[in-house]
């Protein structure tokens, strides 16, 4: 089963849901609380959640006094009701927020900070909100006023007055210090929505490569940019695997995506967790299968001759004779997941998910390895270093605070959430271009799944604090590193849950390859498993729920367990042996869709019978196979067991044991050959007794009638 954020359509009654989801996703990003709302989302139940509040300065929050400075105050209500015109007031400071944590606690809405003083920037009034509508209003601030403050972050509050109580939302606005010099480096993914089966299918690569699809406008958003890309080698593997069967929009898609003068990479098969691998004892990540089992030969073949008319002459307008096709080899994994690019292999470990531990082990793997500034302990973090504890692993370090924003500010799909996402990308950008004077600074657009809004992300990462888009990585690194100490990491509760479905899963796939030694090509079963195991550990499963993520494992796993029950033995009968010797029948079950090679073994309990230890069996696809297993019996009668196991050529048990009651009676054949011996000479007794006493009464006979005559003569 395919679980994936695109799939489902939610009910229009639903809406508020997504709105609400989307504000978590931006909280999760900035730093922010996410509302406290009511379950109310059929609005069925009476209760009242939460109106939703969004503070959104213009130009990405930055300061400037050649242009207009506006702030958009937006409010939904997800409630039947609907909410009366309500008073907002504005206010912020005259103190910047002093450095990073600061300017996060503001925006996770911490109020034991008290030494400010806030003064008022507007008052207004929200116009009344329908059920389940959106209210807006912006308001025009005074520019000039606040570029002539001291260069800083300014706190910005809006308190939205509604029958509910007060409703605040908290922003910032950028007065930018004076440009350092130096380059920004911005790193974009392309990936597609989580999933659980290894490969995309023709229908989802023909939805998501369409205009307006997922991957469509992400490449439509990278076009014409500096960014560096990050690509998931399981999109480009998942159109070619399919060959002339591909959908044209994604042949279309990945044409453009090869032609593109962007710097790339390949991210792991499926964007797969590379922390989630380290934790859960792998000494390197997991790599993907050949991909055989995908494809059909029919649609690699080519075309073995050509007309030989030119367009336009006389020859080539007539019908074409069709030209002869010859079988094609297919393509190797490594030319199904070429992405382009230098070929050098980036791990990019999601962010805050990376410690000394994981970058060890990645090290000998990797060329280069990204990992955000969190996981670096020194108090100022280089772009481009090395951790000489963690077996001086090159690392590129890119800003964690600025990432996240952008990746919540790509992921939004109402201006209003964006536009705040991207002031909140601006402070923290000020803060990360002091760190880095005039070297290199490094971000990325983090990933959060989908990405309605990459364009303007990409837009504003790419002038952070008045810095210049690079997008060489060569330049880049071809400088000493400066080493630099890294953090522990400290798994949490779902970080844990993460690594044991992994170890399940993994555990799952050594059964299933063990199972798939029955089959004349294994690759059939173990190559698709790995790459759903890929998929589903995918880091896109870390912007679904937690639920979506456990059903999906959950279901994956009961696949599993199906498919090693699709071959078995079908229960038998008792079974009365009524002879010294017999052929038992028995039955081999086969759900699979290909045939299976196995060996029935059958192995006695007591020496009272003497059975054929192994039998092979050829089981068809989806059929159910007789076979018979020759017994002998040593005694004229009793109880016995055999026990039927059917197991691969190469020993391996598949299914479960079947004992099989054998009640021996092979004394009834003597019995009954003893009656029929009996029966026959009696038979031949009684004749032969018939046959004397006609014989003795014929003399008899004849004696009477010859004096009779004589007597008769004589009168």
């Amino acid at each position: 089963m395919t679980l994936s954020p695109f799939h489902p359509a939610r009910p229009l009654a639903r809406a508020w849901v997504a709105v609400l989801t989307l504000s978590a996703i931006i909280a999760v990003g900035l730093g922010l609380t996410a509302p406290a709302v009511a379950d109310d989302a059929d609005g069925d139940t009476g209760s009242t959640a939460a109106i939703v509040l969004t503070a959104a300065p213009s130009g990405a929050g930055i300061v400037s006094t050649t242009g207009a400075l506006t702030l958009t105050l937006s409010a939904y209500n997800p409630n039947l009701a609907d909410v009366d015109a309500g008073a907002v007031r504005v206010t912020t400071s005259a103190t910047a927020l002093g450095d990073r944590a600061a300017t996060r606690a503001w925006l996770q809405g911490d109020t034991t900070d008290t030494s400010r003083t806030e003064t008022v920037l507007a008052d207004t009034t929200l116009a009344p909100i329908a059920s389940r509508a959106t209210g807006a209003t912006t308001i025009s601030l005074d520019a000039a006023a606040f570029a002539a403050r001291t260069p800083g972050i300014y706190p910005v509050r809006a308190d939205y007055t509604t029958p509910q109580g007060i409703v605040t939302a908290r922003t910032v606005l950028v007065v930018p210090a004076a440009t350092t010099g130096g380059t920004v480096t911005v790193i974009a993914p392309i990936t597609a929505p989580a999933r659980s089966t290894g490969l995309l299918t023709a229908d989802e690569l023909t939805t998501l490569t369409a205009p307006g699809g997922q991957l469509r406008s992400a490449l439509d958003a990278v076009t014409g940019s500096n960014a560096v890309l990050a690509v998931d080698p399981a999109i480009v593997a998942a159109i070619r695997v399919l060959g002339t069967a591909a959908p044209a929009s994604a042949v279309a898609w990945l044409s453009d995506l090869m032609t593109l003068p962007n710097p790339r990479f390949a991210l792991q098969f499926g964007d797969a967790d590379l922390a989630t691998q380290i934790a859960a004892g792998l000494g390197a990540p997991l790599t993907a299968l050949p991909l055989d089992p995908y494809m059909s030969a029919r649609d690699f073949r080519a075309a073995s001759g050509a007309s030989s008319g030119a367009p336009g002459d006389s020859a080539s307008s007539a019908t074409p004779t069709p030209a002869p096709s010859a079988p094609a080899a297919l393509p190797t994994l490594a030319q199904l997941t070429d992405v382009g690019g230098s070929g050098d292999t980036v791990l990019w470990p999601a962010t805050g998910t990376a410690g000394v531990e994981t970058v060890a082990a990645l090290a000998p793997a990797s060329s280069l390895t990204l990992i955000d500034s969190g996981a670096v302990t020194d108090a100022v973090a280089p772009a481009w270093t090395t951790a000489p504890g963690a077996g001086d692993a090159r690392l590129l370090v890119y800003d964690a605070d600025t990432s996240r924003a952008l990746g919540a500010a790509a992921a939004s799909d109402a201006a209003p959430a964006r536009d705040a996402a991207l002031a909140a990308a601006s402070a923290y950008a000020q803060f990360a271009t002091a760190d880095a004077g005039a070297g290199a600074l490094v971000v990325t657009i983090d990933r959060s799944g989908a990405s309605p809004s990459l364009r303007a992300a990409l837009q504003t990462a790419s002038g952070l604090a008045g810095r210049t888009a690079s997008s060489d990585l060569t330049a880049l690194t071809s400088e000493a590193a400066t080493p630099v100490t890294l953090r522990t990491a400290t798994a949490g509760t779902a970080e844990e849950t993460r690594v044991a479905h992994l170890q399940a899963l993994l555990n799952d796939e050594s059964d299933l390859q063990s199972f798939s030694s029955i089959l004349a090509d294994p690759s059939v079963l173990t190559s698709p498993e790995r790459a759903a195991i890929l998929q589903l550990i995918g880091n896109g499963w870390r912007a679904a729920t937690t639920e979506a993520a456990d059903a999906a494992y959950t279901d994956h796993r009961a696949q599993t367990r199906d498919t090693l029950d699709a071959v078995a033995i079908t229960p038998p009968v008792d079974i009365t042996l009524a002879a010294s010797s017999a052929p038992l029948n028995f039955s081999v079950r086969n759900d699979l869709r290909w045939p299976v090679s196995v060996v029935l073994v059958a192995t006695r309990n007591d020496p009272r019978l003497v059975v054929q230890g192994a039998t092979p069996v050829e089981a068809g696809p989806s059929q159910n196979t007789r076979v018979q297993v020759p017994v002998q019996a040593r005694v004229g009668s009793g109880e016995s067991t055999l026990e039927l196991q059917l197991r691969s050529a190469t020993g391996v048990s598949i299914g479960e044991a079947v004992p099989v009651h054998v009640s021996v009676h092979a004394e009834w054949e003597s019995v009954g050959l003893v009656i029929m011996i009996t029966l026959v000479a009696a038979l031949l007794i009684v004749g032969v007794v018939r046959t004397v006493l006609k014989l003795r009464r014929r003399p008899a006979s004849a004696t009477g009638s010859r004096t009779t005559k004589s007597e008769d003569a004589d009168g």
